[in-house]
């Protein structure tokens, strides 16, 4: 696929992102855009760009390992109907608009606390935001069949342009209103929008990989039991192993509370209370499914390729090496879609916490204006 044509499919549904925001901006009171379900599929934010490449790599080179980042939201979800309820109600109740915010009114609304939880957040969610933006280049250039070069100028970069779009958007429906504690509608039901693409799209490359490029789920194992490595892929590696797997999981367990965007959408955009019922149990579904196929794709690559090398894009080098360009652009679409909810709701959160807990309260404000 060449690059321009590919460019052209990413405006496109760039655009198409941009009218189900606006639509959704001008509807924001119909019913069913303030139904438990679009609330549940934007919570699904929490799938990134690493779920839909990097747990694949994972299951490739360390088996069973990318379970422990999904366990922790599992068993954390139950605990929502008590604990989100009531944070929802605190920060409904003293206009809370982002995570910095709701920990410094724990300490008396501390300015100093909301400046120190904004920066540390930003320290650890930058780098991170810069690895989606990663994924998208290296993706790109696997579909186009060209391996990602040196950039020695910005302005060549395909990914920059890209990320200016996503900043236009987030610029455009995250500023539009005047209290940052108000529902943004429209990035919310893009959200969930991309939630549901994204899981789609995997689960077909999945059933493409299980029961076309293999005859099911048994041939694969099959197939892997014949491989020295396969011990080691289905079994923890010692005492270790363990206690990671353990960390993993309180981790996670906590950044399904605690991460800036997850925050955002959990709390911030939420409308009623009643909707956590729902998503107690259709968010470790969507989960669930989403995990359905992994460990089958990363072995489908490994009996393909012969090794594990290059596995975090095993969901787009399946296709290509067997001819089917269409559904490595859908795998890639899907791709996109984990990186744009992801960076979008994160510069949102982070951008509403560097105003509210650094510019405004420490006087940068009148800096700004001076330039």
């Amino acid at each position: 696929m060449s690059n321009f044509l590919l460019v052209i499919i990413i405006v496109l549904y760039l655009v198409l992102l941009f009218y189900i925001a606006f639509w959704a901006e001008k509807n924001a009171n119909k019913k069913w855009l303030n139904s438990p379900y679009i609330y549940t599929l934007s919570l699904a934010v929490y799938t990134s760009a690493w779920t839909y490449y990097g747990s694949v790599g994972v299951a490739a080179t360390s088996g069973l390992d990318f379970l422990p980042i999904y366990l922790g939201p599992v068993i954390a979800f139950p605990l929502w109907i008590y604990i989100m309820r009531k944070i929802i109600r605190i920060s409904k109740q003293h206009k809370v608009s982002s995570i910095a915010d709701f920990i410094s009114l724990r300490y008396g609304k501390s300015r100093f606390i909301g400046a120190l939880t904004t920066i540390i957040l930003l320290i650890g969610i930058i780098p991170y935001i810069a690895l989606q933006l990663k994924a998208i280049d290296d993706s790109f250039h696997i579909v186009v069949a060209k391996t990602s070069p040196a950039q020695l100028f910005i302005l060549n970069d395909t990914t920059f342009y890209i990320a200016f779009l996503l900043a236009i958007f987030a610029a455009f429906y995250g500023t539009q209103k005047i209290d940052a504690s108000e529902k943004h509608k429209g990035i919310v039901v893009s959200t969930a929008v991309e939630s549901i693409l994204k899981l789609v799209f995997f689960l077909v490359i999945g059933v493409y990989v299980t029961f076309y490029l293999f005859d099911g789920t048994s041939d694969i194992y099959n197939q892997m039991t014949q491989l020295p490595s396969f011990q080691k892929l289905i079994t923890f590696d010692g005492f270790g192993n363990g206690f990671n797997w353990f960390y993993t999981i309180l981790l996670s367990f906590f950044a399904i509370f605690l991460l800036p965007r997850q925050f955002q959408v959990s709390v911030i955009e939420n409308n009623c209370e009643k909707d956590l019922k729902q998503a107690i149990w259709l968010f470790p579904l969507y989960l669930l499914l989403f995990n359905l196929f992994t460990i089958f794709i990363a072995w489908g690559g490994i009996l393909t390729f012969g090794s594990a090398e290059n596995s975090d894009y095993f969901t787009l080098l399946l296709p290509l090496k067997h001819g089917n360009t269409f559904l490595a652009l859908l795998v890639f679409i899907g791709g996109f879609s984990s990186v744009v909810s992801m960076v979008i709701l994160s510069t949102l959160a982070l951008s509403t916490m560097v105003s509210n807990n650094l510019v405004i309260p420490y006087g940068f404000l009148n800096v700004f204006l001076f330039f």
